[in-house]
């Protein structure tokens, strides 16, 4: 092959492996294969629900791309625990098990087939997983952590056949709990010994009547919040202290008051779903359109008919529908089975208890963060709106906003949306047309900044930034090449707020300060 005509494209590999195929095909091979051809159409729907391709059927396996990593972990999941479903109500000639694993990488196409570097990845992967688990390259879980609801287990670097470098790999455990140790002798003793990782913790609910309606519940872990106390006025010395341990959080039961995204005036009837009988699932989308399917046949049934429903109207209502707009299942029957976190938030009450003094008007020509479409966009379309509505900024120049019925309901969903398309918490730069924050003139806006940007701040770090982010203008946030973090709250300026955080830095004991926020924003010098 000519290396100058081939085509390249990163891509995310998913490989998929039956356990000890060949001794149930020997045992009765026409039953075995009448058995993997039914499983395997059964991951083949859960694989295109999650816009994947299947594009090489492997004997006993099949592997399949997907253009989102975290969507590629979600058909996996699935797939495990429609598996896991289907063999609750087997009879043992039946069972079938399977291991997968996922990769992100470079591919080089063939017609319809895919070869290279991280297809092989993804197989040896799949090899080192457990029976029933899931085993992922840190390339994928650098792009899942914080976004979806399991645990990791760090198994460090692998020495697999045929490839020549280590792969550094994670086992993932949906139940919150270390995975049984392969019993391939070799797995076991190319492991490294790793402290164990949360993305959070889990429990799996059995929801899936068929292999066909694989769904997968799991629990979040939290962090405590920080206590409500009133917010520094003067320059706080933040030093180390020990991490305090993480809480065990109970597997999430349906409620209304949980579901991200919806309108309050439309709680009612998500209230309704909670006490409706009979098979039912509950579909949404991130603009707050959902569906309900109630009274129907079966599980599978319901969340076909929600899912359907809820896309046919966001299709309706949104007038430029983009790949996030597509409708997700959230529960199935009186459980959520919604892979994803909650979406991250920051500490409430989300927004300064005192307004800049005197009132500051939206002005987009000198908003921070945003690029020309976005503030010509804002101009013709949030100016001009009437209800209530709040501008969220977030990671990477992300701009969000959609109206609401009132001014509290408006600061929730966006955020949450926003934390949500994001991954990380984000701002209320505006109220209608009001600015609530102070923008740096000092230095350059580069972000919006959350505690986490300070490399791995500690418990008591991490409660003191809690509270500076709800903390009144002006306000700045000093980091030490040591660790060491000086936070300055409520000042009369700019150059007040810096001053005294560098000056509460060099205080707590910290080396080479210097200014890493202003107000919610994380800077640079201009």
């Amino acid at each position: 092959m000519n290396d100058a005509i081939l085509v390249r494209r990163l891509t995310t590999i998913l490989a998929i492996d039956v356990v000890a195929f060949s001794t149930m095909s020997a045992q009765d091979e026409e039953h075995a294969l009448a058995l993997l051809g039914a499983r395997m159409d059964a991951a083949g729907t859960l694989i295109r629900q999650h816009r994947g391709r299947v594009f090489k059927l492997t004997g006993d396996g099949l592997l399949a791309e997907f253009a989102s990593p975290v969507e590629a972990v979600r058909a996996a999941l699935e797939i495990q625990e429609a598996m896991r479903s289907a063999n609750a109500t087997a009879g043992a000639r039946d069972q079938l098990n399977l291991r997968i694993g996922v990769n992100l990488g470079d591919v080089v196409e063939s017609g319809e087939d895919l070869m290279g570097d991280a297809v092989n990845v993804a197989v040896r992967l799949e090899s080192i997983a457990t029976t029933g688990g899931i085993c992922v390259s840190s390339s994928v879980y650098d792009q899942i952590i914080g976004k979806l609801m399991l645990g990791a287990e760090d198994i460090g670097e692998q020495h697999v056949k045929n490839i020549p470098r280590p792969i550094h790999a994670y086992r993932l455990t949906p139940d919150g709990k270390p995975p049984v140790l392969s019993a391939s002798p070799k797995a076991a003793a190319t492991a490294i010994p790793r402290a164990r990782l949360f993305l959070a913790g889990g429990a799996v609910a059995a929801l899936v009547a068929t292999a066909l309606a694989g769904a997968l519940f799991l629990r979040q872990g939290s962090v405590p919040a920080p206590p409500q106390t009133a917010a520094p006025t003067a320059a706080t010395v933040v030093a180390p202290t020990p991490p305090a341990p993480t809480a065990a959080v109970s597997p999430r039961v349906f409620d209304p008051k949980d579901v991200p995204f919806i309108p309050d005036f439309r709680w009612r009837a998500l209230e309704n779903y909670a006490s409706a009988d009979g098979s039912k699932a509950l579909a949404f989308s991130v603009r707050g359109i959902f569906a309900m399917a109630t009274r129907r046949i079966d599980a599978d049934t319901a969340r076909r008919a929600a899912l359907e429903d809820c896309d046919r109207l966001v299709r309706r209502e949104v007038a430029v529908y983009r790949d996030y707009d597509r409708c997700m299942l959230y529960a199935a029957g009186n459980v959520v089975v919604w892979s994803f976190r909650s979406p991250p938030m920051p500490p409430p009450p989300y927004i300064p208890a005192a307004r800049p003094s005197p009132p500051i008007p939206l002005d987009l020509t000198t908003a921070p963060l945003l690029n020309a479409p976005a503030r010509e966009r804002l101009a013709e379309h949030y100016l001009k709106a009437v209800h209530s509505r709040a501008l969220v900024l977030g990671h990477n120049h992300f701009d969000w906003w959609t109206p609401s019925e009132n001014d509290n309901d408006a600061i929730r969903r966006n955020l949450q949306i926003c934390g949500h398309l994001t991954g990380r918490p984000c701002v209320v730069y505006a109220l209608n047309n009001q600015v609530l924050v102070q923008t740096p003139q000092t230095m350059r806006v580069v972000n919006v900044f959350i505690p986490q940007d300070l490399a791995r701040p500690d418990a008591g770090q991490q409660q003191a930034l809690s509270r500076y982010l709800i903390a009144n203008d002006w306000r700045a946030v000093a980091l030490a090449s040591n660790g060491r973090i000086g936070i300055a709250t409520n000042k009369a300026s700019e150059k007040e707020a810096t001053a005294s955080a560098l000056q509460a830095c060099s205080q707590a004991g910290g080396a080479d300060c210097i200014i890493s926020a202003i107000g919610p924003f994380l800077v640079a010098p201009n």
